[in-house]
């Protein structure tokens, strides 16, 4: 598919800039004048105020309609490589359902930014037709149908471009957060157009890293329900809480009670330093005493004092001193001097992902400087979980032929709807990137496809 050929003129044309001045301690004879300039300076006053509110107002709803075009894109970019990657006709149908719904959000969202007439005719009718040729494909498998090799073609050529657009908008995005005015640029004009939509004409081109993401895992996410279930035991005081921070912080220098919240979990709140001065802030649930979230930065340096392998240990101890029941690394993945974690409890062999807890471990210091045990404690119980009655290798030759299957095991993941469904999770590889597939372990059926973005941050999943 050739890509879209948005031309804008580039003809200069003089920038008008306006200045205003209040004359004030003018000399008039008359009071009722003197009266009436006041109030004219007054509604003056008045009128700028409002003008410059609307000003602000103005740029809030075009950043919100450029984040929502960003959000969009990187959507359908992201789901048109799950449907290469799939092999099931029911998967695939619903990532074209959701692609087409994804082009339309993109198109109101460029319709809702200051663009000179028909600037970007092509890159929207290329959006049109995406969408439009999604939503044929997905009413084609809904009747029954298989996409056909061509199909699968026109996808990866469709995917190539969209791939190219997502680079040059996410640079431009960028752009946007730097105290970067939208309102601003779209009233300066460069011939028959504006900045902003000069600027905005170079999603074409090829050099942009996918947008900074922060690091995770499967399913890290994953509360299912608004209703605590993991809290028991009887309410504790905010000493009886402070000591449960001292058994789980091995380097403890100092700690002082904070306060209280209360919402979903009713906590005290403390400021805590290590030994290694570095300042945490930590909530910990009045039921149970149990560590729901510590918050730090960890070290400025990237010295390593400590590996990998010594990081998964603190963090696991970490996690059992705090009552979670069996746990496992799950996913860990490394920037700089810190090491990241997702820890779940497994029940029978099987790795509970809903009730997932992530582990910030700090490289230099060896301390915990990260914590969030939100999701274990709002779903974890005692599951009644049958044996699977097919092996993960019955299954395996579901997968796409030409995936490379690294890793195997049986996992509870949660799903949509809010469902707890009992899969097989394989590890895969293709063409240099990792998916990992879950297919039900009763029937074999595909429930999820996820896929490991590379970032400059770090990893994560989609």
């Amino acid at each position: 598919m050739k890509k879209n050929q948005d031309v804008l003129g580039e003809n200069k044309t003089n920038k008008k800039h306006y200045s205003k001045s209040v004359v004030m301690g003018l000399s008039i004879s008359t009071a009722i004048l003197a009266l009436s300039t006041v109030g004219l300076g007054i509604a003056f006053g008045v009128a700028q105020s409002k003008s410059d509110s609307y000003g602000i107002q103005l740029e809030n709803v075009y950043q919100k309609n450029m984040y929502d075009l960003v959000e969009s894109v990187n959507n359908v970019e992201t789901k048109l490589s799950k449907v290469l990657a799939s092999n099931s006709n029911s998967y695939r149908k619903k990532l074209l359902n959701e692609v087409a719904q994804d082009s339309e959000l993109a198109q109101n969202a460029v319709s809702g930014l200051p663009l000179s007439a028909n600037s970007l005719s092509q890159s929207v009718k290329f959006i049109n037709q995406l969408g439009g040729y999604s939503q044929t494909l997905a009413d084609s498998l809904a009747q029954g149908k298989a996409l056909t090799e061509n199909d699968l073609e026109t996808i990866g050529k469709l995917h190539q471009s969209v791939k190219d657009m997502k680079k040059e908008i996410n640079k431009f995005s960028q752009k946007t957060q730097n105290d970067y005015s939208i309102l601003n640029q779209s009233l300066l004009l460069n011939g028959d157009y504006n900045n902003f939509t000069i600027e905005l004409s170079k999603i074409k081109g090829d050099n942009m890293d996918y947008p900074v993401m922060i690091y995770d895992g499967p399913f890290s996410d994953s509360t299912l329900d608004k209703t605590v279930k993991g809290l028991s035991g009887e309410s504790k005081d905010k000493d009886q809480c402070k000591q449960e921070i001292e058994k789980c912080f091995k380097n403890l220098a100092s700690i002082q009670y904070n306060g209280e919240t209360n919402g979903r979990f009713n906590t005290y709140t403390y400021n805590v330093t290590n030994t290694d001065s570095q300042k945490l802030f930590v909530q910990v649930s009045k039921i149970g005493g149990h560590v729901i979230t510590v918050s730090g930065r960890g070290s400025e340096s990237n010295e390593k004092n400590i590996n990998e392998e010594s990081a998964k240990n603190i963090a696991l101890d970490f996690a059992k001193e705090n009552g979670i029941e069996n746990p496992q690394v799950v996913w860990s993945d490394s920037l700089k001097n810190s090491f990241y974690l997702n820890i779940a409890p497994t029940q029978n062999g099987i790795v509970l992902y809903p009730d997932l807890v992530k582990v910030k471990v700090d490289l230099g210091s060896g301390s915990v400087v990260g914590y969030d045990s939100t999701s274990y404690f709002m779903n974890h119980v005692n599951r009644k979980l049958s044996q699977p009655t097919h092996t993960a290798k019955e299954f395996k030759s579901s997968l796409p032929k030409d995936m490379t299957v690294k890793n195997m095991r049986a996992v509870l993941a949660p799903l949509d709807y809010n469902r707890e469904v009992l899969c097989f999770e394989y590890e895969c590889e293709k063409n240099g990137s990792t998916y990992y597939f879950y297919l039900n372990a009763l029937n074999g059926k595909e429930e999820n496809v996820l896929k490991v973005i590379q970032t400059q941050d770090g990893s994560k999943l989609f």
